[in-house]
């Protein structure tokens, strides 16, 4: 004999109330007089995506993306990095990145699409689509501010060497 599961205390039915029928007019007309727009609070301003310290981010952002998709691909030294990369990050790029090979023709890389997110002030993560030598691989990087610069601190993808 099979047993119901127990209810899910996260799970909540809710009961709606019936709508009270609005109040009749007798002959008047039915407008509410105009109540003015709520006031915001002081200190509460639209933030577009471009704005400030966001505009930096997402500038150094896709700049390290562009220099590593270009050091996977091959077009690009990978000494370059220091740029936007700490040293420890330019070292292992360096390692894995592999000579090149003379005669062989490089297909120039495209970065597909960014992401952008900010999980803590002072740090920023950032996912990547990328195309090199006409395969998609995905590039995630993280950027840590410090010294008064963003810095790309760690590396993941699942592009490999040329």
């Amino acid at each position: 004999m099979r047993q119901r599961p127990a209810r899910s205390s996260a799970v909540r039915f809710i009961r709606y109330r019936t709508a009270q029928p609005p109040a009749p007019t007798r002959g008047t007309l039915a407008l509410r007089p105009s109540e003015p727009p709520p006031a915001r609070p002081p200190g509460l301003r639209l933030v577009r995506p471009a704005d400030g310290v966001d505009a930096e981010v997402r500038a150094v952002a896709e700049a390290a993306v562009r220099l590593v998709v270009e050091v996977l691909a091959g077009t690009r030294p990978a000494n370059q990095l220091s740029l936007v990369a700490v040293p420890a990050v330019c070292r292992e790029m360096a390692r894995h990145r592999g000579p090149a090979r003379r005669g062989t023709r490089i297909v120039p890389p495209k970065v597909l699409s960014t992401r952008l997110q900010r999980p803590a002030p002072a740090v920023a993560e950032t996912a990547s689509v990328v195309v090199i030598a006409g395969r998609a691989h995905a590039l995630a990087l993280r950027l840590d501010h410090t010294r008064g610069r963003w810095r790309c601190t760690a590396l993941e993808t699942t592009a490999t060497a040329p």
